[in-house]
C-alpha cells in the first residue's frame, strides 16, 4: 500500500509540475476574447430599433419580436426572412408608416419618423437573421463609457 501511495504522489506531482498552467500553453490554445461574438452587441440604429420596438410594437408582435400576442399580428422575424415571406424593406417601412387598418395595424407616421421606422426594420432584420439573440442589447459606446467610470 505504501508503494501505491508513493506512486500516486509522484504521478500527481508530475502532472502538477508539467501540466498546463494559467498563462501556459493551454491558455495559448484558447480563442482570444476579441474573436468571440457578443450576440447582444449592436449598432446604434439597431439599439434604437429595439427601444422603439419595446415602446410601440411588442404589445401586438411580442417581446423581442417573438411570438405575436394578437392573432392577427404576424411574426415579423418570419415576414422579413428569405425563408419566410421575404417582405422587402420598402414594404415593411410603408406598412409601418401607413398601417393596415383592415387588420388592426395603426399608422405609425403620427408618432414615428422615417428614421425610427428604418431603425425598427434593422432591429427586426437582425432578430430574423438570428445573430441578435433575445434580450436587452447593448452598444459598444455603452460598454466603453461603463469601463471609463470609476
Amino acid at each position: 500500500m505504501r508503494g501505491g501511495l508513493i506512486g500516486a504522489w509522484i504521478t500527481a506531482a508530475t502532472v502538477m509540475a508539467w501540466g498546463p498552467r494559467a498563462g501556459g500553453p493551454a491558455r495559448a490554445m484558447a480563442a482570444p476574447p476579441d474573436t468571440v461574438r457578443d450576440s447582444l452587441l449592436v449598432s446604434d440604429s439597431i439599439y434604437q430599433g429595439w427601444k422603439w420596438w419595446h415602446v410601440y410594437c411588442y404589445r401586438c408582435h411580442g417581446e423581442d419580436a417573438m411570438r405575436p400576442i394578437l392573432p392577427t399580428a404576424p411574426d415579423l422575424r418570419w415576414a422579413v426572412s428569405p425563408a419566410g415571406a421575404n417582405f422587402p424593406r420598402d414594404s415593411f417601412v410603408n406598412t409601418a408608416w401607413n398601417g393596415r387598418a383592415a387588420k388592426g395595424m395603426p399608422a405609425w407616421n403620427v408618432l414615428l419618423d422615417s428614421t425610427a421606422i428604418q431603425e425598427l426594420y434593422v432591429y427586426v432584420k437582425a432578430r430574423s437573421d438570428g445573430w441578435l439573440k433575445p434580450g436587452r442589447p447593448h452598444r459598444l459606446s455603452d460598454l466603453e463609457s461603463k469601463n471609463k467610470s470609476p
